[in-house]
């Protein structure tokens, strides 16, 4: 009762109140007589009103004229004047990001003076003649109202209906995205985080969305000056001073008091959620410095949140639980410090972890002249996260795992926008990009240690951990991008060309050794408590050997492009543009490498290949002028850099540098190596193979070919629909390769056998010992390589009316299907190769990629409205629907001796001869692929990657906003956004499912092969399949929330 009781308060909020890549657009048209003669030479000044900013020029011989690179927003106001004829003034409400406002005029003739004609032309974000490929636009408006949980730019991302998850596009890797603020790159070059610097900070927007003026979301964009991405871009431009001081001052809180919770299976609710904190506090100031003439903008935003770790040890209480009790954490506990003098840490949840960040901006724009213009902008970002303590069903951490992510940031842009007569302009921008980030250890130095048991509720394994994380005992990265970029336009008749360069300077600092202080995996806890490890790894610095990756990155990209009005109702855009992709500095020299892999150099890069990228794009009004049916799209190759940590792999690991231990389970029969908790003395002896990361000679950057048709109808009763396709064919992806493994055998149903296999008696599924190429010298070779398979389509369906009283909503529907060889979701090239789910590892196939999401639905409506005078209110509400992440069904056990236990695929037996079942229970087996339609369609071979599917989630997100006017143009603005609105309605929806692990399940358990016939001997529990072992509840999702906010406007 009380939730529907806050849920009116909400809605009734007003009645409560009462009693309590391109940063401008550009503006063209043509000047004629009253006969719809041209009128060359008639002189043009626009005049953007809220700072005084002209812009002049005057009609070429064809009677157009043009404004490149004009400020975004509004009013303008244009006059024409001509010799012999009335003067004209037209207004224009608003200049959008990147878009081209029309505006015609029809001079008459007579006496020299002005005619007061005020006529109001708008730029149109759906029928507009530059529009081509697919992409939106998220305005101001739309950012004020929109529902938004941590104030992140996916939150604004996912209004369009072709962003399939997070920023993912089509379901392509949302590591192959551009972010551009103000024009300048600030993406994560390096990939490791999800898209954004300093994201795995907790940074969800590298820029305060108060900052942001709006934004353009491409997917398609043929003009050439876009690039740097295969999946989609982001464009953002920031707020600029005006000629009036304003401002604000903002303050958003949410915590446990506004969580709810939910029903489970048994019928129990989730109880309370945890006590957790996040604030934002917030302010933006922006106003002349001199009229007319320099105006500043600032901002600042501070979010302080403390979030609690909510699975727990079985009898906790805890919704998910980790399935051992306190009992066998305390025995641990006892044997660490007993044993090996180390304080464990706590194990009980909830564990509130801190994420901290402040952001920075400012902002100034000088307008020299009318006819240059020059903007400077500097952001800065603190950000530091506590993390490394991890807590799930199928592993859990003692709290002396954590350490805290710092990530500092320091970003300067200059921009100078340029006119030169009537037919000619240019920009250019300097960009400087500083990124430090580093990892600060809160526990004493101790290696890592793994104590992996049975899972008593399934035939899988759990693990339980401590020590510092095997990834971050020495981890550090330093960035510096350097960007210069120049677009010189011309203009002659019906042709706009354009000339440019934009280039990219990368240096990168990278400390990142795993196991510094060594790692160890015991298979029982009397192995832990006798110092027994199974598996054992470690690296260390040999001499001369270099201890961090030092390298420099350079991308060269010329371009030219026309832009073609070949009617006035056809206007075809052409280009060409050209990247080179340079690493001047070569990593160190192993020459063991070339004696066991001839034709494969440790000191080899990929460098100097030449790009091409060609682009075609279109938009015909076949309406002839009228703007009610719009046919558009094109075709064009789009180039994007690979996060380059996966180059840096080369300069990591050669082999010349670090000497490392891995040694397996199979590894260790051969061994003595004994537990030792002194980090700084760590077992050697002669066993030290290593890691080799290389790369083909002729590797080439992430290179697609889109293709994209889309129709614009205006329907009866206002309504606008669109119809649009996209296709993306995959030039040069990436796959990943181990060139060590030597491939001894094949079963009878195809697979390839890469060594011995034997059972595991601890875990009584299979594990391999590989043959390798050199296993003297080295444990894995992973090569990175191309490949042209993989695709992205998606094909959206889409309404939208705005309405006279103040209402407007939109639906759509996107169909969606990706596939490719490798999902390319880490950063190491051992786990993009040993975690990409295949029946061959070594050669696999196209299957379904993990971004996609083959059906989505979303609705947007808003109605805005006063009930009394100076009290306007927003409700907002969306809903986004979609299907289930993919997932992959794969064996218990290591199938093909590769030494890996989570990557090979099923093989799904026709008949029960096909199969020796161990758990002697085929009709169990059989009836679980019957009925499971991921598995029955490929009876007699390996099921497919990602053929399994979660289940369908709705997201319905609600947001009010009450503004009251007080005094003058000041306001105060008070928020309610509820997320999770189904939960709220009732505990028993909005609950959120996901398979617990990366994208994949293991279903069956296999022991080995038959002897013989060669066979799978596999063991299978009905129970491991049940809906309650494959799913887990992810608890904060499936709570509605509901976040507070005011805010004053000055």
């Amino acid at each position: 009762m009380k939730r529907y009781l806050l849920l009116l308060a909400m809605l009734f909020l007003p009645a409560v109140m009462f009693a309590q890549g391109t940063t401008s657009g550009s503006i063209e048209g043509t000047v004629v007589d009253d006969s719809g003669e041209a009128l060359p030479g008639a002189n043009i000044v626009a005049i953007h009103e809220p700072t005084g900013t002209e812009y002049g020029t005057s009609s070429r011989p064809n009677g157009r004229f043009t404004f490149k690179s004009v400020r975004v927003g509004g009013p303008y106001v244009i006059q024409v004047t001509f010799v012999g004829f009335n003067p004209v003034k037209k207004e224009i409400a608003n200049v959008e990001l990147g878009e081209t406002v029309e505006v015609n005029f029809e001079l008459e003739e007579g006496e020299l003076t002005l005619d007061e004609i005020s006529v109001v032309a708008e730029a149109d974000p759906v029928f507009n003649a530059d529009r081509t490929g697919a992409g939106s636009h998220v305005s101001r408006e739309q950012i004020d109202r929109t529902p938004t949980l941590d104030r992140s730019l996916s939150d604004f991302t996912r209004l369009n209906p072709q962003v399939t998850s997070g920023n993912s596009f089509s379901g392509a890797n949302d590591r192959y995205n551009n972010l551009l603020v103000d024009g300048a790159t600030l993406n994560d070059v390096f990939g490791l985080g999800e898209g954004t610097p300093g994201s795995q900070a907790g940074v969800s927007s590298p820029i305060s969305i108060d900052a942001i003026e709006e934004f353009n979301v491409d997917i398609a964009p043929f003009d050439v000056t876009n690039n740097g991405f295969t999946g989609g871009q982001i464009n953002a431009i920031t707020k600029s001073g005006t000629n009036t001081f304003t401002g604000s001052a903002y303050y958003q809180l949410r915590n446990e008091s506004f969580v709810g919770n939910y029903q489970t299976d048994d019928g129990t609710t989730s109880g309370d959620y945890p006590e957790f904190n996040e604030n934002y506090l917030g302010l933006t100031l922006g106003g002349p410095v001199i009229e007319d003439k320099l105006f500043f903008f600032v901002s600042g935003e501070f979010r302080r949140q403390s979030s609690p770790l909510t699975t727990g040890i079985q009898g906790s209480g805890a919704v998910n639980q980790f399935p051992y009790e306190a009992d066998t954490f305390d025995r641990i506990s006892f044997i660490a410090d007993s044993a090996y003098n180390y304080n464990t840490g706590g194990y009980t949840s909830p564990l509130s972890q801190s994420q901290d960040n402040n952001k920075v901006l400012a902002k100034l724009d000088w307008n020299i002249s009318e006819d240059h213009k020059l903007t400077f902008r500097y952001n800065f970002v603190d950000a530091i996260d506590e993390e490394g303590i991890g807590r799930g069903r199928s592993s859990y951490s003692y709290a002396n795992r954590a350490y805290n992510f710092n990530s500092v940031q320091n970003s300067f842009v200059t921009e100078l926008n340029s006119s030169f007569g009537n037919n000619t302009s240019n920009m250019f921008r300097a960009v400087y990009t500083r990124i430090r980030d580093s990892r600060d250890l809160d526990s004493p130095a101790f290696p890592e240690v793994e104590v992996s048991l049975s899972d008593p509720n399934s035939d899988d394994f759990v693990s339980i951990y401590m020590g510092i994380d095997r990834f971050s005992q020495a981890n550090r990265l330093n960035q510096d991008l350097i960007e210069i970029t120049d677009n010189f336009t011309y203009i002659t008749g019906d042709h706009e060309f354009t000339l440019g360069t934009s280039n990219q300077i990368f240096t990168f600092d990278n400390l990142f050794v795993q196991d510094d202080f060594g790692s160890y995996t015991f298979y029982s806890i009397e192995d832990f408590r006798n110092g027994d490890p199974q598996e054992y790894r470690y690296s260390y610095l040999l001499p001369g050997g270099s201890p961090t990756a030092k390298f420099t990155g350079i991308q060269l990209g010329l371009y030219a492009q026309d832009k073609w009005q070949v009617t006035n109702y056809l206007k075809l855009t052409l280009g060409l543009r050209a990247d080179i992709p340079i690493l001047p500095d070569e990593p160190t020299h192993n020459p063991q490498v070339e004696q066991s892999f001839p034709g494969y150099s440790t000191s080899r890069v990929a460098s100097g290949n030449v790009l091409w990228s060609p682009r075609f794009g279109f938009n015909w009004d076949l309406s002839r002028g009228e703007r009610t049916t719009q046919l558009r799209g094109g075709v064009g190759v789009f180039t994007g850099n690979p996060p380059f940590v996966w180059i840096s792999n080369q300069y990591s690991n050669t082999g010349a540098d670090y000497g490392r231990i891995d040694l397996g389970f199979s590894d260790m029969f051969d061994t003595d190596i004994e537990f030792s908790p002194d980090p700084n003395e760590q077992p050697r002896a002669d066993l030290a193979t290593t890691e080799v990361n290389l790369i083909e000679e002729d590797f080439k950057y992430p290179q697609s070919l889109k293709y994209n048709l889309a129709v614009d109808q205006q329907l009866p009763f206002g309504i606008t629909g669109t119809v649009e396709g996209v296709f993306t064919d995959m030039l040069n992806e990436v796959v990943f390769r181990n060139i060590n493994l030597e491939q001894v055998d094949t079963t009878p149903y195809g697979r390839p056998i890469y060594g011995e296999i034997f059972l595991n008696e601890d875990f009584q599924n299979a594990s391999g010992s590989p043959e390798r190429v050199d296993g003297e010298s080295f444990t894995n070779a992973i090569v990175l390589d191309n490949t042209n398979k993989g695709y992205q389509f998606s094909l959206t369906g889409e309404l939208e009316k705005q309405f006279d009283i103040g209402f407007s909503a939109s639906l759509a529907y996107t169909y969606n299907r990706a596939e490719t060889i490798n999902n390319g979701s880490s950063s190491r090239a051992i786990s993009n190769w040993q975690y990409n789910e295949n029946f061959d590892v070594n050669s696999p196939e196209l299957g379904t990629a993990d971004y996609e999401r083959r059906h989505r639905i979303l609705g947007q409506f808003s109605y805005q409205f006063s009930f009394a005078e100076r009290f306007a209110t927003t409700v907002s509400l969306i809903y986004d629907g979609r299907s289930g992440a993919p997932f992959s069904w794969i064996y218990s056990g290591d199938a093909n001796a590769d030494s890996r236990f989570d990557n090979d695929l099923i093989y799904v037996p026709a008949s029960e001869d096909e199969v020796v079942m161990y758990t002697d229970n085929w009709d169990e087996f059989n009836q679980w692929i019957e009925n499971n339609e991921s598995l029955s369609d490929y009876r007699g071979g390996p099921v497919e990657r990602g053929t399994a599917r979660e289940p369908w989630s709705n997201f319905i997100d609600l947001r009010i906003n009450q503004n009251i006017q007080t005094v003058g143009s000041q306001s105060i603005e008070v928020t309610a956004s509820l997320f999770n609105v189904l939960n709220f309605l009732n505990n028993d929806w909005g609950i959120q499912k996901s398979v617990d692990g990366f994208n994949n399940y293991q279903a069956v358990t296999i022991r080995g092969y038959e002897e013989g016939s060669g066979r799978p001997i596999l063991s299978f529990n009905p129970e491991n399949v049940s809906e309650d072992e494959l799913y887990t509840v992810n608890d904060f999702s499936s709570r509605w929330k509901m976040q507070l906010g005011i805010k004053y406007n000055f």
